[in-house]
Protein backbone atom coordinates (compact mmCIF):
# COMPACT_ATOMS: atom_id res chain seq x y z
CA UNK A 1 0.00 0.00 0.00
CA UNK A 2 1.20 3.63 -0.50
CA UNK A 3 0.16 6.11 2.22
CA UNK A 4 0.45 9.59 3.13
CA UNK A 5 3.96 10.04 5.19
CA UNK A 6 3.87 12.17 8.07
CA UNK A 7 6.70 15.26 8.34
CA UNK A 8 6.70 16.48 11.84
CA UNK A 9 5.85 20.35 11.24
CA UNK A 10 9.41 21.85 12.05
CA UNK A 11 10.63 19.23 9.55
CA UNK A 12 8.89 20.63 6.67
CA UNK A 13 11.69 21.13 3.86
CA UNK A 14 14.30 19.05 5.46
CA UNK A 15 15.51 16.70 2.99
CA UNK A 16 15.39 13.35 4.49
CA UNK A 17 12.26 14.12 6.24
CA UNK A 18 10.02 16.17 3.35
CA UNK A 19 11.45 14.89 -0.04
CA UNK A 20 9.88 13.17 -3.16
CA UNK A 21 9.64 9.56 -2.68
CA UNK A 22 11.77 9.39 -6.27
CA UNK A 23 14.03 11.16 -4.54
CA UNK A 24 17.34 8.94 -4.88
CA UNK A 25 19.41 11.11 -2.10
CA UNK A 26 17.58 9.14 0.38
CA UNK A 27 16.18 6.26 0.43
CA UNK A 28 14.09 7.12 3.54
CA UNK A 29 11.98 8.85 1.70
CA UNK A 30 10.15 6.12 0.07
CA UNK A 31 9.96 3.69 3.22
CA UNK A 32 7.67 4.11 5.97
CA UNK A 33 6.08 1.04 8.29
CA UNK A 34 2.50 0.20 9.37
CA UNK A 35 1.93 -1.74 12.75
CA UNK A 36 2.34 -2.22 16.49
CA UNK A 37 6.11 -1.10 16.57
CA UNK A 38 4.82 1.80 13.81
CA UNK A 39 0.94 3.20 14.43
CA UNK A 40 -0.02 6.29 12.20
CA UNK A 41 0.85 9.59 13.99
CA UNK A 42 -1.35 11.21 16.38
CA UNK A 43 0.15 14.88 16.32
CA UNK A 44 2.05 17.49 13.68
CA UNK A 45 4.87 17.38 16.02
CA UNK A 46 5.12 13.72 16.55
CA UNK A 47 8.62 12.79 16.04
CA UNK A 48 8.28 8.82 14.65
CA UNK A 49 9.07 7.89 10.94
CA UNK A 50 5.38 7.11 10.21
CA UNK A 51 2.49 7.21 8.11
CA UNK A 52 0.24 10.56 9.13
CA UNK A 53 -1.33 13.53 7.85
CA UNK A 54 -2.34 17.13 8.34
CA UNK A 55 -5.89 15.73 7.75
CA UNK A 56 -7.78 16.57 11.36
CA UNK A 57 -7.74 12.41 12.40
CA UNK A 58 -7.57 10.55 9.42
CA UNK A 59 -4.51 9.54 6.55
CA UNK A 60 -5.34 8.55 3.05
CA UNK A 61 -4.22 4.98 1.28
CA UNK A 62 -4.00 3.58 -1.50
CA UNK A 63 -4.43 -0.55 -0.88
CA UNK A 64 -2.82 -3.48 -3.11
CA UNK A 65 -6.48 -3.78 -4.46
CA UNK A 66 -6.00 -0.04 -6.10
CA UNK A 67 -8.95 1.34 -3.84
CA UNK A 68 -8.39 4.41 -1.76
CA UNK A 69 -9.15 4.37 1.84
CA UNK A 70 -9.44 6.65 4.54
CA UNK A 71 -8.35 5.32 8.26
CA UNK A 72 -8.21 6.99 11.33
CA UNK A 73 -5.54 8.09 12.88
CA UNK A 74 -7.01 5.58 16.19
CA UNK A 75 -6.93 2.36 14.13
CA UNK A 76 -5.62 -0.26 16.17
CA UNK A 77 -1.57 -0.76 15.78
CA UNK A 78 -2.72 -3.90 15.58
CA UNK A 79 -5.02 -4.02 12.40
CA UNK A 80 -2.93 -1.43 11.24
CA UNK A 81 0.19 -3.70 10.62
CA UNK A 82 -2.32 -6.90 9.44
CA UNK A 83 -3.76 -4.15 6.81
CA UNK A 84 0.62 -3.11 5.77
CA UNK A 85 1.21 -7.10 5.57
CA UNK A 86 0.01 -8.42 2.51
CA UNK A 87 1.09 -11.81 2.83
CA UNK A 88 1.04 -13.03 5.96
CA UNK A 89 -2.44 -15.06 5.41
CA UNK A 90 -4.14 -13.38 8.28
CA UNK A 91 -7.81 -12.31 8.12
CA UNK A 92 -8.36 -8.78 8.69
CA UNK A 93 -11.00 -7.93 11.25
CA UNK A 94 -13.47 -5.02 10.63
CA UNK A 95 -12.21 -1.71 11.34
CA UNK A 96 -13.22 1.75 11.18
Amino acid sequence: MVGEKHIPLHNLGVGWWDCSSYNGDYFSCSSRSGGVDNPLAQTLDDQGWKFGSYHPGLCQFVMCDGSVRVLKNNISPYILGLLADKADGQIIPEYE
